[in-house]
């Protein structure tokens, strides 16, 4: 597997940990799984760095399945420095190694590789079970675990939906 398969491998399971609990993964045997990807149309550029896809673009990693109008990956010198897919929505869904699906949405979702950012922006939504978070704009750390979502203004409101998994005693 080459290096810029291997990345994309990561960003895409690192899409879906944004709207986790925190006990839930990605199932491990999806990274094992080959990475397949289809679309209406693919451009490679191997002297500016770039691939992209474009047109009902869907790509395949064992649970986990993207489907986006657009997806450029940007690896001047052989090295992804982003990855970027459009859509109206881009969706994504993902089975969790505690057998709970988690689905999500926005407009544009980019990862940017140096710095370990996931960024959803324009009506970007996380859902498991029946937990749900919406904002115009969600920030995710995978390293830190760290979720940052809203910004300015009436379109930068946070909506969650959080149902309590502890029943109380009888």
């Amino acid at each position: 597997m080459s290096a810029q398969s291997t990345t994309l491998n990561k960003w895409l399971l690192c899409l879906l940990l944004a709207g986790m609990v925190p006990t839930a993964h990605a199932l491990k045997s999806d990274v094992e799984e080959p990475v397949q990807i289809e679309a209406d149309s693919a451009v490679f550029d191997k002297i500016a760095g770039t691939a992209t896809y474009d047109g009902h673009v869907n790509i395949r990693q064992g649970t986990l399945q993207i489907l986006a109008s657009h997806i450029e990956i940007n690896a001047p010198g052989n090295e992804i420095q982003s990855i970027i897919a459009t859509g109206s929505p881009v969706s994504l869904q993902q089975k969790m190694d505690n057998g709970k699906q988690v689905q999500g949405k926005a407009q544009e979702v980019r990862y940017l590789v140096k710095d370990k950012r996931l960024l959803l922006d324009g009506n970007a939504e996380l859902m498991q079970d029946k937990d749900r978070f919406v904002s115009n704009h969600i920030e995710y750390l995978p390293d830190s675990g760290q979720l940052k979502a809203g910004g300015t203004g009436k379109s930068g409101r946070v909506s969650a939906v959080f149902y309590p998994t502890n029943k109380a005693a009888k």
